[in-house]
């Protein structure tokens, strides 16, 4: 009896000490902005996420040491071996690489080739194994979300908090790129990403609360939506959409969940009939509805039709290995021209009075990703990559639904559900995709536990 308790009280040991580490991660790694601005923020983030990993890295091969020496299974299920899967075959694309400008293994410019990927994996697979999700680390998320969301607030009220925009610019300036970056993340895609992610969890956290309970997360999940509004990226908006759908159905009263799926299944059929119906003045409803018809213009969803058009155009000549880890922006993809329209500020011949006229000019922008994670990985790292994330991905949405009577479970995958749909739109990034990674890896050791309670 004293030995199955020493064994229990050396687990809790291990996972208060992953449990310290996330907190660390999640603070700090959000937080941090580097010392040289936005201009610089990818590098910095990059230094110190790779940083963090070595020292998890260093604590899960200690405690992987233990285990042995304890005789204890490795107890790897289908995630995690889609995981070392996933590894194996971007490995094998940065191997069979043919690009010569960057480096598929490694590239200062390209921060998710194969070391980070690798990273990647063997975060989940430690967190998946010794990850602990407490109250104390979701109000680490929250008081560190609430802190970002005070820097974009800021920012966006014209002041530059921290000092990362260039001199005397701000978030409206058109000498920078205007409203291209925010908060301490940087690009505003990746900072909807990362809102899609959290905003839901305090949502969820709250469920079933009092409102003198819930109303610093309901306060603060709106704030996050204010800021998504602000930054005006639709990715995140329609990956919230999808992903509280998602939520709807699997999270509700078993005894409802036909009524909601056939009351969303008529929503559903509803709001395509009206879309193929109604030509509506609104830029990406009027593309649904010519999408819906048959016809596709490369300018359609911000340029995503012309990019995801010509990827695939590409994808059969590298299908198996793709053209290697992020190496995207090395492949000779074409770029992208895209209009932009100003107000500018004109003076009127002979009068003291000023007129503002709309000017028109285009701007080229390098194709670096998909745009869409899962186009991303089938065309940098080919379709076997793809074929096990997308299995790693949907065996922790399962699990996600078997656990969902779990609180923890339940808030964990409403924020992955949600960021998943935001990642059918938006760009990957070293800077967001380990919060995603970490999230998995807390579904899967919950899971385990919830699993092992029941037995």
């Amino acid at each position: 009896m004293a030995k199955k308790r020493s064994l229990k009280q050396k687990q809790a040991w291990a996972e208060r000490c992953v449990e310290l580490w996330i907190g660390l991660f999640v603070a700090l790694y959000l937080l941090f902005p580097g010392f040289e601005g936005f201009t610089a923020i990818s590098g910095a983030k990059t230094l110190l996420f790779y940083i963090l990993t070595g020292l998890l890295l260093v604590l899960g091969l200690a405690l992987l040491l233990r285990d042995l020496r304890q005789k204890r299974k490795l107890g790897f299920g289908p995630a995690q071996i889609a995981a070392l899967a996933f590894l194996g075959f971007t490995l094998l694309s940065a191997a069979c690489s043919e690009i010569t400008r960057g480096n598929p293994w490694y590239d200062p410019t390209a921060h998710e080739a194969a070391l980070t990927v690798a990273c990647y994996v063997l975060l989940f697979l430690i967190l998946s194994r010794w990850g602990l999700a407490t109250e104390r680390l979701f109000w680490v998320l929250f008081w560190s979300l609430a802190c970002f969301c005070a820097v974009c607030l800021l920012q966006m009220l014209g002041k530059n908090p921290l000092g990362l925009y260039p001199g005397s610019l701000n978030f409206y300036d058109e000498d920078y790129v205007k409203r291209a970056y925010a908060g301490t993340i940087g690009n505003v895609d990746i900072v909807s990403a990362f809102l899609t992610l959290a905003a839901p969890m305090l949502l969820l956290h709250s469920r079933g609360q009092r409102p003198r309970q819930a109303w610093p997360c309901w306060l603060l999940a709106a704030v996050c939506l204010a800021v998504m509004l602000w930054i005006n990226v639709l990715c995140g908006l329609v990956g919230l959409a999808l992903g509280g759908v998602v939520c709807l159905a699997v999270l509700c009263p078993d005894g409802k969940r036909k009524w909601i799926l056939l009351g969303l299944g008529s929503l559903t059929l509803l709001g395509v009939a009206a879309l193929w119906l109604l030509d509506l003045p609104v830029g990406f409803l009027h593309e649904l509805h010519e999408m819906l018809h048959g016809r596709f213009e490369d300018s359609y969803g911000t340029g995503r039709v012309y990019i995801w058009r010509q990827m695939l155009n590409r994808v059969p000549n590298r299908l198996w290995t793709g053209v290697g880890p992020d190496m995207a922006r090395y492949s000779g993809l074409p770029g992208f021209v895209t209009p932009v329209t100003e107000l500018k500020q004109a003076a009127l011949t002979g009068s003291p009075l000023s007129l503002w006229i709309p000017q028109v000019y285009y701007r080229k922008a390098t194709l670096t990703d998909g745009h869409c994670y899962p186009m991303h990985i089938l065309y940098c790292q080919g379709l076997p990559a793809l074929l096990s994330w997308l299995t790693v991905a949907g065996t922790v949405l399962v699990h996600w639904y078997k656990a969902r009577r779990d609180r923890a479970a339940a808030i964990l995958g409403g924020g992955l559900a949600c960021f998943l749909g935001a990642m059918l739109f938006c760009i990957s990034s070293i800077i967001v995709m380990p919060f995603f990674w970490i999230t998995m890896g807390l579904i899967e050791a919950r899971y385990k536990k919830v699993i092992s309670n029941k037995e």
